[in-house]
């Protein structure tokens, strides 16, 4: 028995070590490394403030459901033919493009901005979610 609890610690250890590397999925940077290494850069599309623009040949909800399902978003919305992915740090909106789609990677704050109209109807904050700032200062 005693061989049988160490074996079970042993592998309790090692999957929480793999969790700890391969992490909850809502990493950002996995998000922007899979749109970078799945879909071509188009710098020509690129937005004022950074906004990286990329092209994919699929229509945006499939665009959208991929990139969620490599990295997955705090939120995930759809309005119309547009989808909008909810980072940490990022907001990642997939518009139509020609017969495709255009997937436009935004610092929060940037994409926030540019999307604001429609993004804060989701409720989404004006800052990243579990920045330092918390609206007014009560405390």
């Amino acid at each position: 028995m005693h061989h049988l609890g160490r074996t079970v610690i042993g592998f309790v250890a090692v999957a929480a070590l793999l969790f700890s590397v391969v992490g909850c999925g809502d990493d950002i940077e996995s998000a922007r490394d899979f749109v970078a290494a799945k879909y071509s850069r188009a710098t020509s599309l690129d937005q004022a403030n950074d906004g990286r623009a990329y092209t994919a040949a699929l229509a945006p909800a499939a665009v959208g459901s991929a990139i969620a399902a490599a990295s997955q978003p705090l939120d995930n919305r759809r309005v119309g033919d547009r989808t909008y992915l909810q980072y940490r740090n990022d907001i990642i909106t997939v518009a139509p493009h020609g017969t495709g789609s255009m997937i436009l990677v935004d610092q929060y704050g940037n994409g926030y901005r540019r999307h604001q109209p429609t993004v804060s109807g989701f409720g989404w904050p004006s800052q990243p979610p579990g920045s330092e700032y918390r609206g007014q200062s009560g405390k």
